[in-house]
């Protein structure tokens, strides 16, 4: 029922008497029993009093309520207390506050032979000046040579003690001594023994449940399947360029640590964290370190070269480099132990140790384009054609290869009224080899070519190299459309 919570305060006299009354009183009137209170309108007689009830009744002099109870066959007056118990205090509370005097017992078994009634049995035999009560509860450790084999538990019913442990875990239920194997059998799971044979497993201290898994189950220890490495961490647009493009900012990715992996376990993984990283610039000219951070994780970045940027070239120069790309370091500590394929602690031990992982991008590198094309002569303002000169410029305004030179094959259209048919190649390289005319009978024309020095520059003026120049002019422009096919050795 309710009741108002800012009057409990006058609950506290109850408790005290209630103290009281269990340390001087109780012990002669519950007897084996469980003393409760019940509020009574008139002091009961010693036909209707019942044994181990305290009964409050009013006492309407002093305000207070006397407490009454049968003690060998007469109602006695016990004591009397100030509360007021109008409204709001009933029996189920006042039985509320005793509850909790139910006192816990506790015994130690060494001799695992002895049955847990003789222990209580002992228990009470030494302690006389004690009586059990309903809702006390008994506690019994069975420990022998330090291995505590179980913990039992009983409660006062008010008549006997009851087992209150319930169904127990496998791997609370230990065994002593050894199992004995006998029989016409040769194997139980793991264990082994000859036919006809006897063999007594020791099995002393072990859990019921490590058993079972010793008999089915194989353990096995684990493996490091897969150590920590960086993922991520790229460089934007790395490849192979012309010489001379340029870099303003390299910019690369993110990068995470991947923590590794162990054959079994556990599930939670091999709990390996980065806590640093170093980020290094790598050059053909120099390594040089550019950032470091602290983290599990790095972020992407950008590298200005101290807002000069970078020249991708073979010929060097200011701020010019022939390879560029990143390296970064992460620093990480040990896991966590492996378990083995039963979830238990490897042994000998297995746990990833700390140290560094390290991953390098793709390189910025130069090449020098191949060109090649057909072009008609230039037309000028009185109406005249001039042919262009023979030049870097001219040579880069043909075709451009946009990869470096490999050895193959280029098609090359020839319109109607081309003048100039030009193949433009790095002097360091073989060259053309071969052409043919495919429009006339695969005519080889190789030797129609005549081949010149030209200083051609690279992507945005860069320093110019010696090209081979194949050049074809006919006597009068080409009056049909043509295909040459020539081959780079």
């Amino acid at each position: 029922m309710s009741y108002d919570p800012s009057r409990f305060v006058t609950m506290q006299n109850l408790k005290d008497s209630v103290a009281r009354i269990k340390s001087e009183y109780l012990s002669a009137i519950s007897k084996s029993g469980h003393a409760s209170f019940r509020k009574a309108d008139a002091v009961p007689t010693a036909a209707t009093a019942e044994e181990n009830i305290l009964y409050l009744v009013l006492n309407a002099e002093t305000g207070n309520y006397d407490v009454y109870a049968l003690v060998e066959g007469n109602v006695e007056w016990i004591d009397d207390m100030k509360v007021n118990l109008d409204g709001y205090v009933t029996i189920e509370m006042l039985n509320d506050l005793v509850a909790g005097q139910s006192e816990l017992f506790e015994a130690e078994k060494t001799d695992l032979t002895a049955s847990d009634e003789s222990i209580i049995e002992a228990y009470f035999t030494e302690h006389a000046d004690v009586t059990p009560k309903k809702g006390d509860v008994f506690v019994i450790d069975s420990i022998v040579d330090g291995t505590v084999y179980e913990t039992s538990s009983y409660k006062h019913n008010g008549e006997e003690w009851t087992a209150i442990t319930g169904n127990v875990d496998a791997d609370k239920v230990i065994m002593r001594g050894t199992l004995m194997l006998a029989g016409n059998y040769t194997q139980i799971g793991n264990w082994t023994k000859s036919q006809n044979g006897t063999v007594e497993k020791d099995v002393d201290g072990m859990s019921v449940g490590d058993i079972l898994r010793d008999i089915t189950s194989q353990r096995l220890q684990p493996t490091i399947t897969a150590n920590p490495s960086v993922s991520g961490f790229a460089l934007s647009g790395a490849k192979a360029v012309e010489a001379g493009t340029v870099i303003d900012s390299a910019s690369y990715g993110a990068a995470t640590l991947n923590p590794g992996s162990y054959k079994y376990g556990p599930a939670s993984g091999t709990g390996v964290v980065a806590s640093t990283w170093v980020v290094e610039r790598i050059t053909n000219l120099a390594t040089e370190e550019i950032l470091s951070h602290d983290g599990t994780s790095l972020p992407a970045g950008k590298d200005t070269n101290d807002d000069a940027g970078f020249i991708i070239g073979d010929e060097g120069g200011d701020n010019v480099v022939s390879s560029l790309k990143y390296k970064v370091t992460a620093t990480h500590g040990a896991g966590v132990q492996a378990e083995d394929n039963l979830k238990a602690p490897s042994d000998p031990a297995v746990a990833i140790a700390a140290g560094t992982k390290t991953k390098e991008t793709s390189a910025f590198t130069p090449f020098r384009n191949y060109f090649y094309g057909a072009t008609p002569d230039v037309e000028q303002e009185d109406g005249t054609t001039v042919r262009p000169a023979l030049d870097s410029a001219y040579v880069r305004g043909l075709t451009a290869s946009g990869k470096a030179y490999a050895a193959g094959e280029i098609t090359i259209e020839v319109p109607i009224g081309a003048t100039r048919v030009a193949i433009a190649w790095d002097a360091d390289k073989t060259g053309v080899t071969k052409i043919i005319n495919e429009t006339a009978m695969n005519a080889d024309v190789t030797s129609t070519f005549t081949i010149y020095d030209v200083s051609v520059e690279g992507a945005n003026g860069y320093t110019a190299k010696t090209y081979k120049v194949a050049v074809y002019e006919p006597a009068k422009p080409y009056e049909s459309a043509a295909t040459l096919i020539a081959t780079l050795g």
